[in-house]
């Protein structure tokens, strides 16, 4: 039997490790808040600027002049650049990546089945219609026709082959592991100059898992989402935590990147159904500015916003405030 001094002993070292663990915590979360000089950069979707009934062109070149953007992340979609069977449709990425070349601009390319925005997995019809393989073997010699026409870019930084591929969102094939790290090999062994990057949903899959194959990798971070089950959601998580993630998965990478910053609200109904005016109050300057300096304190040094298309798109509507402060934001960094 343990005597009353014996107990107290125990306590009193208990309280005392307890304490010390919160104090290394309590160190951590300070040390982790402390902002990281970012590289600040935008995702660009031709084909959503002309969801929003924009000029793709116009509006990549206001982000290139107007905004000074001189980092993007493009998604070439296999429906546009191959809408039968080997016929190559190349148009709108040559002419951005000229755009691109001529000021300095850096891009990554994000090519494959599933690239980003909705709905998540882009499929030309013809390849829609074969068996598994028959896909398969098609998206491969697509990723080896992109590959071999923009690796000696001089405004390619690196390529990310797919959009968070092990997370099974969006109208697309169940994910199959197997079959991107093939893609990744192949993208690899078509053009040893470039990195490869990969993707993952920050709050909602764990990192380790996809980061092992790929060079780099690039999370999503979104503050509020939306449900049809809960509404508009904030999530409570820390900056720090990113940051403690990042480290655990270093190892394993060469970089971790915020590949998406939310820049724009998260649409729970069709936006005809609101006024420029009033979706200007969903996701204000003011989140824009609290979404960077957010993004900033995980200590992950490059980050690509989402959302740039829907500020020209408000801007076009008379409400030019996001756009004036996305330059505020660009002219800092």
């Amino acid at each position: 039997m343990y005597g009353t001094t014996d107990v107290r002993r125990f306590t009193k070292r208990g309280v005392f490790i307890a304490g010390l663990v919160l104090i290394a915590a309590f160190g951590l979360a300070v040390w982790a808040e402390v902002p990281a000089k970012q590289s600040l950069g935008v995702t660009f979707s031709s084909m959503h600027a002309r969801e929003l009934g924009l000029d793709p062109r116009e509006a990549f070149t206001a982000l290139l002049d107007d905004i000074g953007v001189r980092q993007f992340r493009i998604p070439v979609y296999w429906s546009d650049a191959e809408p039968k069977e080997g016929e190559f449709h190349w148009d709108e990425t040559d002419w951005m990546m000229g755009e691109a070349e001529k000021r300095g601009a850096k891009v990554t390319l994000a090519i494959g089945m599933k690239v980003p925005r909705w709905p998540e997995c882009f499929v030309p019809d013809w390849a829609e219609r074969g068996d598994e393989s028959t896909r398969s073997a098609a998206l491969e010699a697509f990723l080896g026709g992109v590959v071999a026409r923009y690796r000696n870019s001089p405004a390619l930084v690196r390529w990310q082959v797919e959009n968070e591929p092990l997370f099974d969102f969006g109208v697309c094939p169940k994910p199959d592991a197997s079959e991107w790290r093939r893609e990744v090999a192949l993208v690899r062994d078509a053009d040893r100059q470039h990195s490869v990057l990969t993707t993952v949903s920050g709050e909602l899959e764990a990192w380790l898992p996809v980061a092992g194959p790929a060079d780099d990798l690039g999370i999503s971070l979104y503050r509020t989402t939306w449900s049809p089950v809960f509404g508009y959601f904030h999530y409570p998580i820390p900056a720090w935590v990113y940051r403690v993630r990042a480290l655990a998965v270093r190892p394993f990478v060469d970089s971790v990147t915020i590949s998406e910053l939310q820049a724009e609200p998260w649409f729970g109904e069709p936006i005809a159904n609101h006024t420029a005016a009033e979706w200007s109050t969903y996701f204000t300057p003011r989140d824009l500015a609290g979404n960077v300096a957010f993004a900033a304190r995980t200590g992950i040094s490059e980050t690509n916003l989402w959302g740039a298309e829907w500020w020209f798109w408000l801007k076009k509507h008379g409400e030019g405030r996001l756009w004036n402060e996305a330059g505020r934001i660009f002219s800092a960094h």
